[in-house]
């Protein structure tokens, strides 16, 4: 898998407030509402995975560099409310991922969702 493979086909939503979630990412196919982010955030929050910050999106302006920033370590893919929706764990030198926090992501979608 590429950063590009991830990255030009999605928008990625990003949790700004917990540096445990540093460089995860919720992947949509481009152009689908964000909205519909809005109550996976919110099963994560309950799930203590995700921070009370406002979820955040990569601005189109920016995804060239994060083609080149990012080192690309896992993805999964999930069947979510009739459409898919890819989990992402990149590395970044200011922003690293948790193993840990990636595991409970993991978990937490497997016992949720079906993994495609």
């Amino acid at each position: 898998m590429t950063n590009a493979a991830i990255i030009d086909p999605h928008d990625l939503t990003f949790d700004p407030g917990d540096p445990l979630n540093g460089s995860l990412y919720l992947c949509q196919a481009r152009g689908q509402s964000a909205a519909a982010l809005e109550p996976i955030i919110a099963w994560l929050r309950s799930a203590e995975l995700w921070s009370q910050s406002e979820a955040k999106q990569v601005p189109d302006d920016h995804r060239e560099a994060y083609k080149e920033q990012l080192q690309f370590v896992e993805a999964v893919t999930y069947a979510v409310a009739g459409s898919q929706l890819t989990i992402a764990r990149f590395d970044h030198e200011k922003f690293p991922s948790d193993q840990g926090r990636w595991d409970g992501w993991k978990a937490a979608f497997d016992g949720q969702y079906e993994r495609i």
